[in-house]
Parts: structure tokens; C-alpha cells; sequence
């Protein structure tokens, strides 16, 4: 409980300095494709869209939120509203198209209108950026794969870097759910030609990671230990799969049975800390406490824990990525380069960006 209800609030000053500061016409522009959902299907997407918001040095044009049919049935515009009004920031969001692509070349242009806003939305924003924009993608990658079959060229002009949570880093045999959920748009994404940023969700096994995936697993209270009020009260309606007014509940006072119960669970992570990466931000270290920060500035001691390798290697029609030389594929994937302190390193550091929400 201490975590929580005593400590809340120490290191405002210190996360002010960290993750604030950016200003607008220097943030990185972002496109957003997640399958966050209400009442949830992972709550680390939860996690992932509160550290996307805590970092001011990217500029979120949009989220997609992934799988258009069940997002009318679960909405993830939810969560969002909850951190537009958090932070006080103003994202706009879509949803996306409703069914897998049917093969490599599917536009998804045949799909119902009410779907279509994803895309369409995703090469609005290409089209009228002035400066190359990132790609974050943390389900499927099915409106990115679909909105590239519409405009390609458009694609290959504008993107900056295209940076996919997905898939098995070295186990064929195991087929990562996100690449379950739409095969052929996983294949088109990763034979475009883009500037790919694979960051793999396994490498080994399910639950496993030898280095070449992002995984880790921490607890709930060692990640919300210093939030604010209304941050703790986003994963409690999160959690609780919650049917209140969503702005409302933000402002409800927290029992200690609530709070204890949030704190109590384990949570599995993969993304966080690892989008500051599109703002050539760094891991620092300062007085045993780690944290993001701008590369530029000097905030203690910098800290190479991981960085995306370029490497060759091609992919099968399950979506099995196979890495070799003699790959027809160039991309950079992700690699931890100190597996003993990674999951402690990557917890400190997600702590502290969700302690500077609504600070």
C-alpha cells in the first residue's frame, strides 16, 4: 500500500525535468495502431498507451484502434478519452478495418465503410505531413499493410520509421498471436521495403526471451507506485473492467481495498520505454534511478541496454520470420544487450514516465 498511498507524488520535480519540455513543433509525429480494447484483452495495452501519452517528445496524430467489429463491441476509445483528459492532450482516434486481409496485394477497400476511417485516416496524415512520420504498431499490423496497398509510393516518401511489436524472434513452431490475427497483412508490412523497426514478442518460446524480443514481467506496484490520482484511477476502471462513466470515474476518491488489489497483480510488458526510441531519446541513470531522456542532454549516465540491429532474413506464408543471410529482407530488430538488468531497467523506466502523467 505504501507504494501508493504514501509515496505518491516524491519525484514530481525530477519526472518534470525528465519527460517534459518538449515542445510541439519538435515532437516526432506519430501514428498509433493498437488492439486496446474495454473491457480489455491484455491490460498492458493500457500500459502502453499511458507511456505513449507520457512522452512528450512524440506528437500522436492518431490512434487506430485494431479490429474495427470488436471495437464496437469493446470500445479502446475509452482508455483514450481517459488520457486526452489526463494529460490534456487532444488525440484523435478510428477504427480500423473489421477482417484479415485476404492476401499480400488487399487494400481492404472492399471492407464496410464504417471500418475504413483507419486507413484512410493513416494516409491523410502521410499526405499532409511535411516531415517523415513514424509508425508504432502493437496488435495487427492490418491497416498499415492495407493503407501501403492503396499508396505505396506514398508510404515510402513519408514514413519515417515503421516500428512493429510482433511475432517470434527464433521458435517456428510457435506462432505469436499478433501475426495470428492477420497473416497476410504481417507479410506485406515486412516485405515493403519500409524502414522496419521489428521488435519481436518472443524469442524461444511463449513467455521466453533470449535476448532478440522485448518481453519482460514486473509487478503492478513497482510500475504505479508514484501515480497520480487520476492515473491509478485509469487502471482501476481498466482492471475491473469497469462500466462507469469513464471522465467521472478519474476523479473518484480510492479505497484502500481498490488500491491494494491494483497493486497485488504481476503484469507481463513489451513496448513502453522502447518508443522513446523514435525521438533518438536514451536510457540514463542517475543516483541507482533509471529513466528516459533526451540523447542530447546530459542527465547522469548514459545506459545501453538494448538497439535495433540491422539484419537479413525472410518470412514464410505462416508468417515465420527466419533470419540468414541469404534473407531477401533488410530490417533492424530489436536486441537486449544486458539480459541480467533488463526487466529491472525497463521497469524503473516505465514507472517513472507513468508517474508523470497529469504532472
Amino acid at each position: 500500500m505504501k507504494y501508493w498511498l504514501i509515496r505518491i507524488g516524491i519525484l514530481a520535480t525530477l519526472f518534470a525535468g525528465i519527460v517534459g519540455g518538449a515542445r510541439a513543433t519538435d515532437a516526432v509525429p506519430v501514428i498509433y495502431c493498437t488492439d486496446l480494447f474495454h473491457p480489455h484483452v491484455d491490460p498492458d495495452d493500457h500500459f502502453d498507451l499511458a507511456c505513449l501519452y507520457a512522452i512528450p517528445q512524440l506528437n500522436i496524430k492518431v490512434i487506430i484502434l485494431d479490429q474495427g467489429r470488436r471495437q464496437q463491441k469493446q470500445p479502446g476509445s475509452v482508455a483514450v478519452q481517459q488520457m486526452n483528459t489526463i494529460t490534456g492532450r487532444n488525440v484523435p482516434w478510428e477504427i480500423g478495418l473489421a477482417d484479415p486481409l485476404a492476401n499480400l496485394e488487399d487494400t481492404g477497400a472492399n471492407q464496410a465503410k464504417e471500418y475504413q476511417g483507419g486507413v484512410e485516416r493513416i494516409l491523410k496524415i502521410l499526405t499532409e505531413s511535411d516531415r517523415p512520420v513514424s509508425i508504432i504498431t502493437v496488435g495487427s499490423v492490418r491497416d498499415v499493410a492495407a493503407a501501403f496497398n492503396r499508396q505505396p509510393d506514398l508510404f515510402h516518401k513519408k514514413v519515417g520509421r515503421l516500428m512493429i511489436f510482433i511475432g517470434e524472434a527464433s521458435n517456428p513452431g510457435l506462432i505469436e498471436y499478433n501475426v495470428s490475427l492477420d497473416v497476410q497483412a504481417f507479410r506485406r508490412v515486412m516485405e515493403s521495403g519500409l524502414p522496419i523497426y521489428w521488435v519481436p514478442c518472443f524469442d524461444g518460446g511463449l513467455w521466453q526471451n533470449r535476448g532478440r524480443a522485448s518481453y519482460w514481467k514486473t509487478t503492478q506496484a513497482e510500475l504505479l507506485g508514484e501515480v497520480s490520482k487520476r492515473a491509478m484511477n485509469y487502471f482501476i476502471y481498466a482492471l475491473t473492467h469497469s462500466k462507469e462513466d469513464p471522465i467521472l470515474f478519474l476523479d473518484r476518491p480510492i479505497t484502500s481495498e481498490q488500491a491494494s488489489g491494483i497493486l497485488g497483480l504481476d503484469r507481463n510488458l513489451w513496448c513502453t520505454a522502447i518508443f522513446g526510441d523514435l525521438a533518438d531519446m536514451r536510457i540514463w541513470e542517475s543516483n541507482k534511478r533509471f529513466y528516459l531522456a533526451d540523447k542530447e542532454d546530459n542527465h547522469g549516465n548514459p545506459v545501453e541496454l538494448f538497439r535495433f540491429e540491422d539484419i537479413q532474413c525472410s518470412i514464410d506464408e505462416r508468417g515465420v520470420v527466419s533470419t540468414s543471410t541469404a534473407g531477401n529482407l533488410k530490417i533492424k530488430r530489436f536486441r537486449v544487450l544486458n539480459e541480467a538488468t533488463y526487466p529491472d531497467i525497463m521497469t524503473q523506466v516505465t514507472a517513472r514516465l507513468l508517474a508523470s502523467l497529469g504532472k
